[in-house]
């Protein structure tokens, strides 16, 4: 039996380790065997993971493919189908290209002879009329049509060095009462906007006071009707 308020000492006897180094050794080197296999199992999860969000993504991407593929099938067929009408589009527009290459110096000759008709004054008046116009070149066939025209033709002017190029020409003979008369007729001429360069070239007297004439005036590219620059225009108003 102890007595109280007495202290008891343990005393620890000294351990001796029976074991050989090499079983530490085994220890050790099978501890770092489960590590390397706990690393080598995450990595494997890890390399799986990725391996199915990459292969997701690829399903994604084939997906979006064949769909794109099975549009541009579709656009395709619808191509073929149009063929026909890209064909009878690109005729209609040479057809239209033609048409404003051939008219594009087309005149009304209502036009001319109104203007004539309008310059004619009191005690005169015009007998015989020629209209030559102006010949297409093949310079000319081939320039694009959005170029403004150049005419070729020539009439005789009033300066026989300095002769302009019109787009026609009109020869005509009349008679008049005085050369007042004569000179009134040119100056309306001048004045039109469809005629340029009025030229009485001989005037004689015939019996009494009457007076016949002969001259010429050049026709302006005001005189253009240009109506088929705007075919389209002329074609919808026809179909509608």
């Amino acid at each position: 039996m102890r007595r109280p308020g007495r202290q008891v000492r343990h005393e620890l006897s000294p351990s001796v380790n029976l074991l050989s180094p090499w079983v530490f050794e085994v220890i050790a080197a099978r501890q770092l065997r489960l590590r390397f296999m706990a690393a080598a199992a995450v990595l494997a999860v890890l390399v799986g993971l990725g391996w199915a969000v990459q292969r997701v993504r690829i399903d994604r991407v084939e997906q979006s493919l064949a769909v794109e593929q099975a549009q541009t099938a579709r656009l395709s067929n619808h191509t073929s189908e149009l063929a026909a009408v890209r064909t009878f589009v690109s005729s209609v527009n040479s057809q239209k290209l033609l048409a404003r290459r051939a008219m594009r110096k087309e005149v009304f000759a209502s036009r001319l002879m109104e203007g004539l008709k309008r310059a004619i004054p009191p005690g005169a008046r015009v007998d015989t009329i020629t209209i030559t116009l102006a010949a297409d070149t093949d310079a000319e066939d081939a320039a694009p049509s959005t170029q403004a025209e150049v005419p070729s033709a020539t009439c005789p002017g009033p300066d026989p060095y300095s002769t302009r190029a019109v787009a026609g020409c009109i020869t005509l003979t009349g008679s008049a009462d005085s050369r007042a008369s004569v000179g009134d007729f040119v100056v309306n001429l001048g004045d039109d906007q469809l005629f340029v360069e009025p030229f009485i070239s001989t005037t004689t007297t015939a019996e009494g006071d009457e007076l016949t004439f002969t001259g010429s005036v050049g026709i302006s590219r005001k005189a253009y009707s240009r109506r088929y620059a705007r075919i389209n225009a002329l074609l919808d108003r026809g179909t509608g």
